[in-house]
């Protein structure tokens, strides 16, 4: 039995995008594990506020338990697309397969995980702004803290600022052009 037009291409696109995955998810892993790493060796190292190499644990902590209930979703969807390949579109309406297996992928996906993994980005987001005032303040009594936990938390703070700030922007400008198109 030959293999489906859609299958090979969803095959092809799958292992296109293999190498850029596998790359962010060694960069998601690599920065909670080195925070985790120097967050627990190095816990009575920062005289300015004790507190940062806590709150580095349990940032790290928090993003490896949102990569982990991320993934539940992904690895059933990736085993709802190998046992039921998506139906070809038919031009003359006759599109029932392809939307009842639209609404069954729809299903397949876990709200409960879906839930779990929204709580906990909020949670880290929350985490992070309490860290960025804690890091932020201590910027003037940096020589009192540890050089790894210090530049290591001030740096992931100045990084996720950018990050939601670049993701604010781009969430605006989606909503304006959503704006503009839904007036025509």
């Amino acid at each position: 039995m030959t293999p489906s037009k859609s299958a090979v291409t969803s095959k092809i696109a799958f292992l296109t995008m293999l190498p850029c995955v596998i790359v962010i998810t060694l960069f998601c892993l690599a920065i909670p594990l080195i925070m985790l790493t120097i967050g627990i060796t190095k816990m009575d190292d920062c005289e300015a506020d004790p507190r940062i190499p806590i709150w580095m644990v349990v940032v790290a902590v928090l993003m490896l338990i949102e990569r982990l209930v991320g993934s539940v979703n992904t690895v059933k969807d990736r085993k709802f697309l190998k046992e039921n390949p998506k139906p070809e579109f038919s031009e003359d309406g006759g599109n029932d397969a392809l939307v009842d297996w639209k609404n069954r992928k729809k299903n397949n996906k876990s709200t409960l995980f879906a839930f779990l993994g929204s709580f906990v980005r909020l949670i880290q987001f929350v985490a992070v702004v309490v860290g960025c005032f804690w890091v932020f303040g201590i910027y003037s009594n940096s020589d009192r803290c540890n050089g790894y936990v210090f530049w290591t938390s001030y740096f992931y703070c100045l990084i996720s600022i950018i990050f939601y700030i670049v993701s604010a922007c781009i969430l605006g400008c989606v909503c304006c052009c959503l704006a503009v198109l839904s007036s025509d």
